[in-house]
């Protein structure tokens, strides 16, 4: 199989050059020691090479239709404006290679807290929207650790920043990392509310386990899927018009493996060889020593890294994108099947939605951690609810179209 045969409709991209951060989020993939830094954790070495490399990709696949970069996984403002507009500057480029029809939705995004003095951090975004040109858009992703979502105090000064930031970026979306700890103080009803009160139009919803953040992430699966449900149901049903990140993505996978569905469940097999390596060629990570990752969004992006238990697909000193991809994908396809192979996955009839959302990444922490491993129907964590759900639903639509018996 040739990566590069494909032709990938949307090209997605982070490249992890800082882990800095002030927050404390207990569902967020980094560990503390790693939040410390005060300078960028991707060398310019490596920065360098990965936008080489991401743009010689991109052309190989262009045209597209869309192509969005992002700068993650922590604070960009903390090592300042000339930094943020270097990155402006080389993902524009990486989105030029792309050459996607559509430029009103490519973007280059950046990960923040806008945690800070209102001042100064006002004063650095009219600095950097100042220096960058309005022919590659320039969006804040902003990070909430959900505990903060009910002091006042803050909200007052937060809500002053993110408004500022979207009228000069024009947009600004919310990003908040799922943990026990910030359900059991942030309802689905409050984030809604939250959202919508601040300026925010999309919310994405990071649910992540790694086997450090297991404890936090994996040891209430009930109580988080019923969260998740509640969410998805509030977004559907319009409140407030906020949309959110992963019913879409579990939409998109579920069609693509049941358009031809006739009653017997999509096989594990033909989406670890069919539909993965096109996720894997256009949902891609670089993280700060330049491994590449296959980026999954089962509900928020997880990738197959080390923090999850999983073996990245190579170095990018070492081959093309493409390359890797090519010679790494039937070390990962064993990989997924053997997940699936085990326990209440060999049977379900939803292993092969996991298998092409990421879901499987979940599974694979909670085995390996040994924490949870309880959901609904067996499930080890949250992903059977959200998938019935959504396919009952999905499959509604169809008969009352009249497009399945």
């Amino acid at each position: 199989m040739k990566a590069v045969q494909k032709r990938a409709a949307e090209l997605q991209i982070q490249i992890d050059d800082v882990y800095a951060c002030l927050g404390q989020c207990a569902g967020c993939v980094l560990a503390a020691d790693e939040r410390r830094v005060s300078n960028p954790d991707m060398s310019p070495a490596i920065l360098d090479l990965s936008v080489s490399r991401l743009k010689e990709h991109a052309a190989a696949m262009a045209p597209l239709k869309r192509v969005n970069v992002t700068f993650g996984i922590a604070d960009h403002i903390l090592i300042g404006a000339d930094y943020i507009v270097d990155l402006h500057r080389r993902g524009s480029e990486i989105i030029k290679a792309g050459n996607p029809e559509d430029r009103q939705h490519s973007a280059v995004f950046f990960t923040t807290s806008l945690v800070g003095k209102p001042s100064k951090v006002i004063a650095m975004m009219q600095d950097i929207r100042s220096r960058i040109g309005d022919e590659v858009q320039l969006i804040p992703l902003v990070v909430l650790d959900g505990r903060w979502i009910e002091e006042a105090k803050f909200g007052l000064l937060w809500k002053e920043m993110v408004l500022e930031a979207k009228a000069l970026f024009g947009k600004v979306d919310l990003s908040t990392n799922l943990s026990v700890d910030s359900i059991n103080v942030m309802s689905p009803v409050q984030l809604v509310k939250f959202a919508k009160d601040n300026g925010f139009d999309e919310v994405t919803i990071n649910w992540a386990p790694t086997l450090l953040n297991a404890p936090k992430t994996l040891s209430e699966n009930a109580k988080m899927a019923k969260w998740l449900l509640e969410f998805d149901a509030l977004a559907q049903a319009g409140v407030e018009q906020i949309t959110t990140s992963f019913r879409p993505v579990i939409e998109r996978t579920i069609d693509a493996l049941m358009c031809t569905y006739d009653g017997t469940p999509p096989s594990l097999m033909s989406t670890v060889t069919d539909l993965v390596p096109e996720t894997i060629l256009k949902s891609i990570e670089i993280d700060h020593l330049g491994h590449l990752l296959p980026k999954f969004e089962a509900i928020g992006d997880i990738t197959h890294a080390d923090r999850h238990g999983m073996q990245n697909l190579g170095h990018i000193a070492e081959a093309p994108i493409a390359t890797l991809i090519d010679q790494a994908m039937p070390k990962v396809a064993r990989k997924i099947a053997a997940i699936h192979a085990k326990g209440s996955c060999a049977t379900c009839k939803y292993s092969a939605v996991c298998a092409g959302t990421g879901f499987h990444i979940a599974t694979n922490v909670a085995r390996l951690s040994g924490v949870g491993l309880g959901g609904q129907g067996n499930c080890p964590h949250v992903a059977f609810g959200l998938i019935d759900r959504i396919a009952e639903e999905m499959m509604a639509r169809h008969q009352e179209r009249g497009l399945v018996a």
